[in-house]
């Protein structure tokens, strides 16, 4: 790594530092609360590290935490689902343009601005409110590298011209509840998603905590990419990366994986994380009746999507 590129992320760190520096001196409990649509946005201060909640804005409750942000660590990306997403690398490992659906606290577009100072990082996320606090409380500077649009994911994506292409799309916009919005589930959106990367790109998908529903996209995965390559996560969540990419094997991941990690530092391993992938071809692992399982389109949404 040259000392110019080692520079550039010096002075970047010192600035997410310098910006959440004041953070320290707050006292423990909630320290930001504001209501935004049917959901109430709150930061939770523990220590040195910051939550960001979205509660149910009648109740008051919630079980997940959209954002975990360390404020003595301020890249580490906490959520294992966010280190497995970083596979994506293994496939474009000098992204130029990356596209993020569902901003929240920022940890991904923040992790990727830093660790890769040539690329352009888009992202969307339909509340303001959210990309507001993660300015305010997550070290988050927007620049010319880093674009965050008020809007839905999949209307921003289909709004950008054809020739508009991706190295890398990130799918991370979910409900506390567990499932991805439908509309970005489909074999429709996953047709978006592939005619706005390039013919090596690469999507990752997180698909949460809804095992069936889970199988289901995976499918539907399936019926739009080559390659699709699965990660089921001990926290009961998973990652897909879908491809028209050649397909690799164990052993090629990994020494990619070792390049990536040993040239950047990106301060977790990498490496570990393809021990995790699979190749799919259509897997018992995902459900015993894959066969019968549907391929989800934008014309009718299963029952129970939303239970």
């Amino acid at each position: 790594m040259t000392n110019y590129r080692l520079d550039r992320q010096q002075q970047n760190l010192t600035a997410i530092f310098d910006r959440i520096n004041w953070l320290h001196q707050q006292p423990d409990g909630i320290i930001f609360q504001q209501n935004s649509g049917d959901n109430c946005i709150a930061i939770k201060k523990i220590e040195s590290v910051l939550l960001l909640l979205l509660a149910d804005r009648t109740t008051l409750t919630t079980n997940v935490a959209q954002s975990i942000f360390d404020l003595n660590n301020p890249l580490s990306l906490i959520f294992p689902y966010a280190r497995s997403m970083m596979l994506a690398l293994i496939w474009q490992s000098q992204p130029k343009n990356i596209y993020v659906i569902g901003f929240g606290g920022g940890s991904i577009p923040r992790f990727l601005h830093h660790y890769f100072p040539d690329a352009i990082i888009e992202c969307a996320d339909i509340d303001p409110t959210v990309v507001s606090a993660a300015q305010k409380f997550f070290g988050i500077q927007l620049d010319d590298r880093l674009k965050v649009a008020i809007q839905d994911g999949r209307e921003y994506l289909a709004d950008r011209v054809a020739t508009a292409k991706y190295d890398i799309i990130i799918v991370d916009a979910g409900f506390g509840s567990g499932y991805m919005p439908y509309r970005l589930v489909t074999q429709e959106f996953y047709q978006l998603c592939k005619s706005r990367l390039l013919n090596s790109g690469v999507l990752v998908v997180h698909l949460f905590h809804k095992q069936d529903f889970n199988a289901a996209a995976v499918k539907t995965l399936q019926s739009v990419f080559a390659q699709i390559y699965t990660c089921n996560l001990a926290e009961g969540n998973s990652i897909a990366i879908a491809t028209d990419a050649p397909v690799l094997n164990k052993d090629e991941m990994f020494f990619k994986a070792e390049i990536i990690q040993d040239f950047h530092n990106l301060g977790f391993s990498l490496t570990a994380q393809t021990l995790e992938i699979k190749n799919l071809a259509g897997s018992a692992e995902w459900s015993q009746d894959w066969d019968m399982l549907p391929i989800f389109t934008d014309e009718a949404m299963p029952r129970g999507y939303l239970d």
